[in-house]
């Protein structure tokens, strides 16, 4: 029954049966011309004044012979009752509106039994139960069309507010809260003057290929909604049966008929019984009396006393706007508001010519709640509505503040000021003005900062500059009301002020702007004029005062003498006057007839008066007692309340008793005896009390909602939800453009972006079509062209040599080193800058006719001659010295290779380039195909059980693996086609991790992270030698540029990363970079384009830097924990432990091309690649350059060192 606990619209209400199979309900949704046209003329009845009428959509439900439940069946003839009825729902764009419709001949029955008692049927709209305060839920207001009148559901059928008897039309939609139900307005029908009807029948039966739904069985069903004419109108029925079996020909309607009747009903607000009436004038609005249709508003009580609960105050959206104004638009809830129960909406009949027609006073409660202080409620008038305070809280009704709660004001304060005959005046810019009242003693604190000490002193006599605070919120003595309580916090201050005996003049202009979200009072004050002078040093005593303040409509004047003394510093005493007049305007409200009569003249009482200066400071201080009562000398009521003298806590209000009795009660907001109060913690005390998205701010006395970051609030000014923010569509991935590989996204600002096909590939952007290069030519004429997605691939045929654009015959090995040597001796080349200069008369191989290296190579400038390999690789223990040349065999026919051999359990590798990656206690191998990883291809290249391998490094000459091992801790080796773990270090190592070599010189590197050392040896461990184990924490990965005899390495301290650099041999150490760094720990050089890359775990970026210019660039951001980094042509390959993946960047289009999981899922360490061929690199080293033990390159030259153990004689020199 109404009210329900759930939203509702109720056509008819009650316990209604269809079991029996006989009674049928049918629903669609329908937006034929023909129903859409039909609702609008019934809207169009009911709302005459109405413009543009036209609905988008209707919702049809048809109840057909539905019996009250327990009826079917009886045999005493209740089991023939049956009601029909039916209700559409018409949409528009900016409101809905409700068309019941019931049988012309009356219902059946009229009540049905519920819980064995016979309950009435009933009608209307219930909003079901909504938020309380606090975490409970209350009833929420409802709308009975109905009565508990039996008399009422029979004029169902018999009356209207539609001009045509049997169909109701009410608006529902036209604001976003429940209040809005508004009924039509057109209450006689044409036909109650007149005896001849014309049927129009409404078929609810459908066309043949439409079907809908029924609540008990399927079936085609009826209920076009399309009602039948007169055949005079040339209006084709839907399928119509005859009266004697179809129910729904009673369904009468009119055409449009204007409505004539001047008998109206006013729909009056009512509420629960046990309330009654909540003011006393409210009874006295003159209202006609409705007639037996008497729609009900309820807005039961909260189940706890209503004004206990703290609600939080929010800003007034226009705080400085008229108070009461006409009539205006529907305005939404504001945000940061707590919505209250509105009133409803009050009918007002309007006479316009000769035209009866209904028009509604937005001037009301419904619309203009909003308006009214969170802590009042409001009431509607016979012309308009008024807001009035809650029992305990004060003010106008637009701003309340809480009985005994201190106050605080805050402003700024401008002008210009004359001090004495100063002909210059003293500039006030925005001064700040801070105020505080102890409500309950009427005791009022006023400061204002950054006072420039030339007029500070000489304001100390203007204590009401800041002591209206103090009217506003003085102390009340029985039957009188301070300033706040009449006007509220919005109103505007004049005061003129006549110093004597010199006659100066200052204008003081104040405007109150109302209460802001903190609960502060805030004003913007003005001053102009001029102000006897009174000297630094000079202090000023204020006389006890009395101003009687008069009362007119929306206007306060009051004036007064004040005498006050100033008392120089060695005692002299001056005693001087000044005349105040001021004028204070606000808006009160003009529909209450209880303040349109003048308030009567009222004093206000003002002692205890202290200024000062404080030169120290800056700041002019006013404090003062304030009392509002009798004009009458005295106040024969000295009861503590008011008097002062009570006290109570600051945040508590005086209960005056008998006599001198009192009682002290804790302000809203505070907990406490009186004597002691603290805040309530709301915030605490109920989690949810500000819902989902919202963040609670607890306040001395409140509380305050503040949605979440990304939300904002709803209209009804408590709900958070998500702000519709402009989206960046290509970042989020939502876009339509193609696949990244083809497409690119551009976001061009808003919501908005654009698509565009990449370079080689056509299009509109959302779809992208490669481009066949290769059908262009634009390769070199000696190179074959291969068509790619995007792309193409030119390269030069068998025999020549080029990069596919320009090939040239081919030159061998040998024949490529003698043209680089000889390069290098030219001279003005320019090309230092970029590779060491080759020494006068340095080393050029000699070839044989065939390309090939002759067996013996000699180098005149040194006079020595040694033995090579094919591949121009020198032999060891073949070098002489003058005279004497080496008997060197022909190294076309390579020897069997002797050694460990591959591995039987591991299968041989794949020729081609592979990346080789660490996992715990194996090496993995991945082929690449172009830059691409075959990721169906990867296999494990080495088993090492309980090892955990770190760093990974490739000797392309031998085709050797090394790795570090922090378990041993080692460093081996092994080959990459297969074959037993070869030892290289196994002494003197904790915690070996990069590993890096320089395959000309024959050297490995390695760095110690618990040594905190870089070291260096030959390739098979021997002679080793410390380079640094200095200004080193936790040095990780490292890289060597053998051509330039160059090594780099980083350092990811973490309270100071950085990358360094130095030469081979130790010298010229530097740091390269420490900017904006975090965690470097992976590491490589790209020889090709001299590039220095790095990936940084703690900026989450892989960079890259040109170590000779220092240039440096982003490649990739937002990555997530890299660990290692190598570089391969246009590529990076990256591991990364959060991802437990090989993910591959295309420094190119500086974004990630691929990612490769390992079918072991956990961390990825060291990462290396395996060419197929060794970097073109030549250093002094290559040969050991005559050096007894390590040689180690530089920059232009290399130096012969001593390891840290030499055995036999060593010589260290440089060359």
């Amino acid at each position: 029954m109404m009210p329900s606990d759930f939203k509702m619209i109720a056509a008819l209400l009650g316990d209604l049966d269809n079991s029996d199979g006989q009674g049928k309900v049918y629903y669609r949704q329908d937006s034929s011309p023909d129903v859409l046209s039909q609702a609008a003329e019934h809207i169009r009845r009911a709302f005459p004044s109405d413009e543009g009428v036209e609905p988008t959509n209707t919702l049809i439900v048809t109840w057909e012979s539905m019996a009250a439940r327990g009826t079917s069946g009886r045999g005493d003839g209740l089991d023939a009752k049956r009601n029909t009825f039916q209700l559409v729902l018409a949409s528009m764009e900016s409101s809905s509106y409700a068309i019941l419709l019931y049988p012309r001949d009356g219902l059946q029955f009229l009540s049905t039994s519920v819980e064995g008692e016979s309950k009435l049927l009933e009608a209307g709209f219930s909003e079901g139960t909504v938020s309380g305060w606090f975490w409970n839920t209350i009833q929420g207001t409802y709308f009975r069309t109905t009565t508990d009148d039996e008399t009422s559901i029979r004029d169902l059928t018999k009356k209207t507010n539609s001009a045509r008897n049997g169909v109701w039309v009410y608006e529902i939609g036209a604001t976003p809260i429940f209040i809005n139900i508004t009924p039509g307005m057109a209450t006689r029908s044409p036909e109650d003057n007149d005896a001849t009807e014309l049927p129009v029948t409404m078929s609810p039966r459908q066309p043949d290929e439409t079907t809908t739904y029924e609540t008990h069985m399927t079936r085609a069903t009826p209920s076009e909604y399309q009602p039948r004419y007169p055949e005079v109108e040339n209006v084709t029925p839907g399928h119509i049966k005859p009266s004697t079996a179809e129910p729904y020909q009673e369904y009468i309607e009119s055409e449009t008929v204007a409505p004539t009747s001047t008998n109206t009903e006013r729909v009056q607000p009512r509420y629960p019984d046990q309330l009654g009436p909540r003011y006393p004038d409210q009874t006295k609005t003159g209202y006609p009396v409705p007639e037996t249709l008497q729609p009900r508003y309820t807005i039961p009580e909260p189940s706890e006393p209503r004004y206990s609960p703290v609600v939080p105050r929010y800003p007034n959206p226009d705080p400085v706007e008229p108070r009461y104004t006409n009539p205006e638009p529907v305005q939404p809830v504001p945000p940061h508001s707590r919505p209250q129960h509105p009133q409803i909406v009050v009918v007002d009949e309007v006479e316009d010519l000769n035209v009866n027609v209904f028009a509604y006073n937005l001037e009301t409660c419904a619309h203009n709640r909003h308006k009214c202080s969170a802590f009042a409620d409001c009431r509607d008038y016979s012309d308009g509505y008024c807001c009035h305070c809650r029992p305990g809280f004060y003010g106008n009704g637009r701003d309340c503040v809480a009985e005994g709660k201190p106050q605080r004001m805050n402003g700024k304060v401008n002008g210009r000021v004359f001090v004495g005959s100063s002909p210059t005046p003293v500039e006030l810019g925005n001064n700040d003005l801070h105020s505080y009242v102890v409500a309950n003693d009427g005791r009022a604190y006023v400061a204002i900062s950054n006072i420039n000490g030339t007029v500070g002193p000489s304001l100390q006599p203007l204590s009401s500059l800041g002591g209206v605070i103090g009217w506003a919120f003085a102390l009340e003595q029985p039957g009188y009301q301070n300033g706040f309580s009449i006007v509220g916090g919005v109103f505007s201050r004049q005061a003129e002020v006549i110093f004597q005996p010199g006659n100066e003049r200052l204008s003081i202009k104040q405007q109150f702007k109302g209460i802001d979200e903190h609960d502060h009072l805030v004003v913007s004050t003005t001053l102009e004029g001029r102000l006897p002078a009174i000297p630094q040093g000079y202090t000023v005593q204020i006389n006890p005062y009395k101003e009687i303040y008069q009362y007119d409509r929306n206007l306060i004047t009051s004036s007064s003498n004040r005498d006050y003394t100033v008392t120089s510093p060695d005692g002299d005493v001056q005693t001087r006057s000044y005349q105040w007049r001021q004028t204070i305007t606000f808006q009160s409200c003009p529909h209450d007839e209880s303040t349109r009569a003048a308030l009567p003249t009222q004093q206000l009482s003002v002692d205890q008066i202290f200024v000062m200066f404080d030169a120290g400071n800056n700041l002019i201080r006013y404090a003062m007692s304030n009392k509002i009562g009798s004009v009458h000398s005295g106040f024969p009521e000295q009861n503590p309340c008011f008097t002062g003298r009570h006290g109570c806590d600051i945040n508590a209000v005086c209960r005056p008793g008998e006599g001198l009795q009192f009682s002290c009660e804790c302000t809203t907001g505070f907990a406490g005896d009186g004597r002691y109060c603290q805040d309530i913690d709301e915030c605490r005390d109920t989690p949810q009390v500000c819902g989902p998205n919202a963040v609670c701010s607890n306040q001395p006395g409140t509380f305050r909602c503040e949605c979440s970051t990304g939300f904002v609030f709803a209209s009804d000014g408590r709900t958070c939800i998500e702000e519709n923010r402009p989206v960046d569509h290509c970042q989020r991935g939502t876009h339509d453009c193609d696949v990244p590989e083809r497409a690119l996204c551009r976001y061009t600002g808003g919501s908005a972006y654009v698509c565009s096909c990449l370079p080689g590939f056509t299009g509109d952007g959302r779809v992208c079509r490669d481009t066949d290069e290769c059908q262009q030519d634009p390769c070199h004429r000696e190179a074959s062209c291969s068509n790619t997605q995007g792309s193409y691939v030119c390269q030069c045929r068998p025999g020549f040599q080029g990069d596919g654009f320009q090939c040239s015959p081919s030159l061998s090995d040998c024949e490529r080193h003698r043209e680089t040597a000889r390069t290098g001796n030219s001279s003005g080349s320019g090309y230092f800058f970029f590779r060491p200069r080759p020494a006068v008369r340095q080393y050029i191989p000699q070839c044989d006719e065939r390309g090939a290296y002759w067996p013996t190579q000699c180098h005149d400038s040194i006079a020595q001659c040694w033995c090579v390999d094919a591949s121009g690789q020198e032999i060891p223990n073949t070098r002489t010295g003058p005279s004497s040349t080496p008997l060197c065999i022909d190294q076309t026919v390579t020897p069997p290779p002797t050694g460990p051999t591959p591995r039987p359990d591991v299968p041989p590798i794949a020729p081609g380039t592979h990346l080789l990656f660490a996992q715990s206690g194996k090496i993995e191998h991945v082929p690449l195909v172009g830059y691409s990883m075959k990721k169906e291809d990867a296999k494990p290249l080495l088993h090492i059980p309980d090892r955990v391998v770190i760093g990974v490094a490739y000797d392309c000459v031998e085709k050797m693996v090394y790795w570090t091992d922090i378990t041993g801790p080692a460093i081996s080796k092994a080959p990459l086609s297969g074959g037993d773990i070869i030892p290289v270090i196994t002494t003197g190592l904790q915690s070996p991790e990069g590993i890096a070599i320089d395959h000309v010189a024959r050297l490995l590197f390695w760095t110690d992270s618990m040594r905190d050392t870089v070291e260096v040896s030959k390739l098979d461990g021997s002679q080793r030698r410390v380079l640094f184990d200095s200004d080193l924490v936790n040095p990780r990965p490292i890289v060597t540029n053998p051509a330039y005899g160059r090594l780099y390495w980083a350092d990811w301290d973490r309270d100071g990363p950085k990358i360094e650099m130095s030469n081979m041999d130790g010298t010229e150490r530097t740091v390269l970079v420490k900017d904006d760094l975090g965690l470097p720990n992976g590491l490589t050089f790209d020889p090709d384009n001299q590039q220095l890359c790095w990936a940084d775990a703690g900026t989450r970026k892989v960079e890259c830097m040109d170590p000779h210019r220092r240039l440096r660039r982003s490649i990739v951001e937002g990555i997530q924990y890299p660990f290692a980094l190598v570089s391969f042509g246009r590529y990076l390959y990256y591991t990364d432990w959060r991802r437990e993946a090989v993910v591959a960047v295309d420094r190119r289009l500086e974004r990630e091309a691929e990612e490769f999981l390992p079918q072991k899922r956990s961390r990825v360490y060291g990462i290396t690649t395996t060419p197929t061929k060794c970097p073109q690199a030549y250093n002094y080293c290559s040969n050991n350059a005559g050096c007894s033990h390590l040689c180690l390159p530089r920059l232009g030259g290399f130096t012969c060192r001593c390891p840290d153990a030499a055995e036999g004689q060593c010589v260290e020199r440089n060359q």
